[in-house]
């Protein structure tokens, strides 16, 4: 499975937009691969 990210739907969208740019910046790759983020962080 690849990695899933799950935002919560009352979170502010700037913030959801900067975590996944960290997430993305941050992480190698495959190295979210069968996880499940939740965001805000």
């Amino acid at each position: 499975m690849p990695g899933v990210i799950e935002v919560s739907v009352d979170a502010p969208i700037g913030q959801v937009i900067e975590d996944i740019l960290i997430i993305v910046e941050c992480s190698l790759d495959g190295e979210l691969e069968g996880q499940v983020q939740y965001l805000p962080l």
